[in-house]
């Protein structure tokens, strides 16, 4: 055998397996996008480099699955019975850790398994094992019941605010933060500007313009009728973040047909449940709800924040229709 002949052939070949996997891979991810676009239609709004980051790193802690089934992504959902969209800044770990609770002290037997996948990708789940699903990913087409709560739009960007610039997750990138005023305004700026959003990334922050309805509608419609409308199809129930037990109640009985006793005006239990007890403070010293802003920082939050401003008016109209019916569903009243 001719080495000489041997070797330039033998890189040939390699060559051409490295040319036909290059040309699969390009064709699937083609099939990939176009797939995605049929199946959801309404795609969420993207991440900022920074919020992919973050995601990345979530990704990276989690547990690496061997057997993935690259049909998974697309099924999953079709199996998923309820989907909790937990919106960074509305006490999803304290509403996670409420329903864990309340399965405990409804159910003896054949309990449904509550799960906080967080950022992960559901495909790493197996939905027989997850009739719960608690998630900070956006909302989707194909779950049967979905939920989530929705807050005061002015409390909720300062939270933002806050947490990446007093946070413990955040101790890492507070010093990218300026004042609350520059912050503010930055983002102001930023309104129908992508290039000074992209400039604004160097804050290593969220991104708070209309925050909340990204997560859940995309862009409201501008008409009152139609939005309420499609919220009210698109979830089992939306709760506001102001009256939270009341909201973690009527979730948890819309998902489980069951009412726990603290959820019951006037029982023994409710009156000595500790409102609120266990809100989750991720270590910052100041708060949306209790920091005293200025008439200019409100000016610029409301600039910001105009469609989350109209969901939390429609989440309130909404929730008090959800609440009428849910006491007398089952004749109580629930506090």
């Amino acid at each position: 055998v001719n080495p000489r002949m041997v070797i330039p052939n033998a890189v040939a070949f390699s060559r051409g397996k490295v040319s036909i996997v290059a040309l699969t891979i390009v064709i699937l991810s083609l099939f990939n996008l176009a797939w995605n676009h049929v199946v959801n239609p309404d795609p969420p709004q993207p991440l900022s480099s920074w919020e992919s980051l973050l995601y990345s790193r979530q990704l990276s802690k989690t547990k690496k699955y061997k057997n993935y089934d690259p049909e998974a992504r697309y099924t999953y959902f079709h199996d998923l019975e309820n989907y909790y969209i937990h919106i960074p800044k509305t006490a999803g770990y304290y509403v996670f850790g409420k329903i864990e609770e309340m399965v405990a002290s409804t159910f003896e037997h054949n309990r449904p398994h509550v799960c906080n996948i967080k950022m992960r990708p559901l495909y790493t789940l197996d939905s027989k094992k997850c009739q719960f699903c608690f998630t900070e990913q956006t909302y989707s087409h194909y779950p049967k019941r979905t939920y989530t709560m929705i807050r005061n739009p002015r409390d909720h960007v300062i939270s933002q605010y806050f947490h990446c610039a007093e946070s413990k997750e955040h101790y890492y990138t507070a010093k990218f933060m300026p004042s609350l005023d520059e912050w503010l305004e930055a983002w102001v700026l930023a309104l129908d500007n992508e290039t000074k959003a992209e400039e604004n990334e160097k804050f290593k922050c969220y991104d708070p313009r209309n925050k909340q309805t990204s997560f859940v509608y995309r862009h409201l419609a501008n008409d009152e009728k139609k939005d309420l409308e499609t919220l009210d199809k698109r979830f089992e129930v939306i709760a506001p973040f102001e009256r939270m037990d009341t909201s973690i109640c009527v979730i948890f009985i819309q998902f489980s047909g069951r009412v726990p006793d603290e959820c019951v005006c006037a029982s023994e239990r409710e009156k000595n449940r500790n409102r609120n007890s266990e809100l989750v403070d991720h270590g910052v010293k100041h708060h949306g709800s209790s920091f005293v802003t200025t008439a200019e920082q409100d000016g610029m939050i409301a600039k910001i924040t105009t469609e989350d401003v109209m969901l939390h008016k429609y989440t309130n109209q909404l929730f008090e229709k959800k609440l009428k019916e849910t006491e007398e569903v089952y004749g109580i009243t629930v506090c």
